[in-house]
C-alpha cells in the first residue's frame, strides 16, 4: 500500500510525540550511566514529574493511608529514617550513592557519592546533625574509610572512619552503624575479623578516634542499638543470637537466643525476637526473664522486626507479607498490602511515631501510622 503526504503526516504527528514521551519515560527510569563520583561530592536531584505520577497512582489506589511512595533509582536495601521524620536516607548493594528522600516532596532530592564500594548501612544521629554511611568497597580499593560521617542538612563530608585492617581489604567492610543517644559516639560492625577478632567497634564523632572494642564481639546482622541510656549496646548477630555490651568496658553481659530477628524497645526492657523454626513472636521482659507469646501470629517465615516508639506496637515482615502488631492484646491489628513490591532489608518508624516506612527496592514506601493503627483491622 502507497502511503500518501498527507498519510505520512499523519503517522509522524502521532509517532513524534510518542518518541519524546519514550525518551522521556527512559530518562526517568534508567540510572545513568558514567563513571561514579569522588567520595564526597553531592548532588542534588531536581522535581520529576514522573515521580510526582506514580506516588499520587499509588496513594489513590490504595484504601491505606499510604504518604508518599518515592521510586528508588536502582534497588535499595537498608534505610534510616531522620528524627524529625522528614527524610530517609537509603542505600544498597547495587548503589554507589546514598540517595536522601524527601516525604514530603515524594523523590528523591539528594545523592551523597560514595566512590568505589556500595552502601552496606546507613544511620542518622539522635540530634538529626549527622549522617553516617557504612561502606563495602570493590577488589583492591587503595583505602580503608570504612563509614563516612556527613552533615544531615547539607549533605558535606565531615569525617571519615577507618576500618580494623591495612587499606585493600575486605575486611573493612561494614556490617551495621548505631549513633549513641547524646549522639557523641558511633558503634560500627565489621564483617568477621581473622583469628577471631572482635567485629563491633566504637568512635568519638568529633574526633574520628577509635576508643573502644567490644570483646567478645561477632558481626552485627541489621541490628545496633543502644539501650540504658547509652550505657548498653545491644548487638544481633547472623548467628541468631542477641549480644548486650557494657559500653565502658566493651565487655559481653548479656546473650539472648537463638532467634532469627529481633527488635528492642526504645527502654531497652523488651526484646522482640522471631523463630523461623517455631514462627513465633515472643517478647521478653529482659529485667525479669518473663517471655511472652504472641498467640495470633502469621505461618510465615520472620524476616524483620520493628517497635514503635511508644513500644506499643510492633511491625513485623515474614514470608507471609508485611502485619502489624498490637502488643498488649497479643494480636494483629494490620496487613499492609499498598506497598507496590516486596520488602528488602528494612522497615522502621520515626522517633515520633508519626510515620512507618519499609524499603521495598525499587521504591520506599511511607504510611500515616496514627491512621494505620485507628483504621482498625485490615477488611
Amino acid at each position: 500500500m502507497k502511503l500518501t503526504g498527507r498519510t505520512n503526516w499523519a503517522i509522524a504527528t502521532i509517532a513524534i510525540p510518542v518518541l519524546f514521551a519514550a525518551s522521556l519515560y527512559i530518562y526517568a527510569i534508567w540510572p545513568e550511566d558514567r563513571p561514579p563520583p569522588e567520595t564526597g561530592e553531592v548532588r542534588t536531584v531536581p522535581p520529576s514529574w514522573f515521580d510526582r505520577a506514580i506516588s499520587f497512582y499509588y496513594e489513590k489506589t490504595s484504601d491505606e493511608p499510604i504518604v508518599a511512595i518515592i521510586r528508588q533509582d536502582i534497588h535499595a536495601l537498608n534505610g534510616a529514617i531522620s528524627p524529625d521524620g522528614q527524610y530517609i536516607a537509603t542505600g544498597g548493594s547495587d548503589i554507589r550513592d546514598v540517595a536522601i528522600s524527601s516525604i514530603a516532596e515524594k523523590r528523591i532530592i539528594r545523592k551523597l557519592a560514595i566512590d568505589s564500594c556500595t552502601s552496606s548501612a546507613v544511620a542518622f544521629s539522635p540530634d538529626g546533625r549527622y549522617l553516617a554511611t557504612g561502606r563495602n568497597f570493590m577488589a583492591a580499593i587503595p583505602h580503608n574509610e570504612s563509614v563516612n560521617i556527613w552533615d544531615a542538612q547539607s549533605g558535606k563530608l565531615i569525617r571519615n572512619l577507618p576500618g580494623p585492617s591495612a587499606p585493600k581489604q575486605y575486611l573493612n567492610n561494614v556490617t551495621a552503624l548505631a549513633f549513641s543517644p547524646d549522639s557523641r559516639y558511633m558503634t560500627v560492625s565489621y564483617i568477621p575479623q581473622p583469628s577471631k577478632g572482635d567485629s563491633v567497634h566504637m568512635f568519638d564523632v568529633s574526633t574520628g578516634a577509635r576508643i573502644q572494642i567490644m570483646h567478645p564481639s561477632t558481626p552485627a546482622a541489621r541490628q545496633l542499638v543502644f539501650l540504658v541510656g547509652g550505657k548498653h549496646l545491644g548487638s544481633e548477630d547472623y548467628s541468631g543470637t542477641f549480644n548486650v555490651y557494657k559500653v565502658n568496658t566493651g565487655q559481653r553481659v548479656q546473650q539472648i537466643g537463638k532467634y532469627s530477628v529481633f527488635a528492642l524497645s526504645l527502654d531497652g526492657r523488651y526484646l522482640a525476637m522471631g523463630s523461623d523454626t517455631e514462627k513465633q513472636i515472643t517478647i521478653l521482659d529482659r529485667h525479669t526473664g518473663r517471655k511472652i507469646e504472641l498467640q495470633d501470629t502469621t505461618k510465615g517465615l520472620y524476616r524483620l522486626l520493628a517497635c514503635s516508639p511508644d513500644g506499643r506496637h510492633l511491625a513485623v515482615y515474614c514470608s507471609d507479607g508485611l502485619f502489624l502488631w498490637d502488643v498488649a492484646a497479643g494480636k494483629i491489628v494490620r496487613q499492609l498490602k499498598g506497598h507496590p513490591f516486596r520488602v528488602s532489608e528494612w522497615i522502621g518508624f520515626d522517633a515520633e511515631g508519626k510515620y512507618f516506612a519499609a524499603v521495598c527496592y525499587k521504591y520506599l514506601v511511607v504510611w500515616d501510622f496514627k491512621k494505620l493503627i485507628s483504621a482498625g483491622p485490615t477488611p
